[in-house]
């Protein structure tokens, strides 16, 4: 049981010979344990963004033929990723800026606000990379079919004249399946890491909304 459990009891148990415990004294353990949060948040989402930087950079300097970026062209990878890495950057100062502005002399409703706030930062940027995921992977599919010899020499061979169509369809639909599975996966380990967090805020919010009854 940690410090709010107890001071939340002893505030809904205290009788007149108590010691009285108001509700500024348990909105202000609220209101700092929601900045820890927050800052977590924040904390988390800098190591992730970090990550993909490095995992990018050995990817494309790790393959000294760059065929990814050969075979979906110069410009749609380097644009994708620059939009990319601009809008998580974006995710990070708004994660920053609640963090910030969560204070524990901030009145309950305003306080409120701020929590409902950054859990609605959290779901849009979780949202986020899972379109981008999907989108970028889709587009860059369709680019590569045109451009990578080994799909030129397949429906080059006898047996797949006639049937380009049907090995489009084919090969965008597994296309589609694997970032399906992808974001999937993606979306649980979100939820694993990022929904323990946002669970607890939730938790916080709906103490203070029972405050204000």
């Amino acid at each position: 049981m940690d410090q709010l459990d107890i001071l939340k009891q002893n505030w809904q148990s205290q009788t007149g010979n108590a010691p009285q415990f108001s509700k500024e004294q348990l909105g202000g353990l609220l209101a700092r344990k929601s900045s820890s949060i927050v800052k977590w948040l924040f904390i988390i989402a800098i190591i992730e963004f970090a990550l993909f930087i490095v995992l990018g950079l050995f990817s494309h300097f790790g393959n000294e033929e760059n065929n990814t970026v050969e075979l979906i062209g110069k410009p749609f990878y380097y644009g994708s990723m620059i939009v990319h890495y601009v809008v998580i950057v974006f995710f990070i100062f708004l994660f920053y800026k609640n963090y910030k502005n969560i204070s524990t002399s901030q009145p309950t409703r305003s306080l409120m606000n701020r929590i409902l706030k950054t859990r609605r930062t959290m779901k849009w940027y979780i949202w986020y990379n899972l379109v981008y995921m999907m989108v970028v992977g889709m587009i860059g599919a369709v680019l590569i079919i045109p451009n990578d010899p080994r799909i030129s020499e397949v429906l080059n061979s006898p047996n797949f004249i006639g049937h380009e169509t049907a090995f489009y369809a084919t090969f965008l639909g597994l296309t589609f399946v694997m970032f399906l599975v992808m974001c999937v996966i993606m979306y649980l380990i979100y939820q694993l890491i990022y929904g323990i967090l946002l669970r607890k805020l939730k938790r916080n919010y709906n103490e203070l909304k029972r405050m204000e009854v």
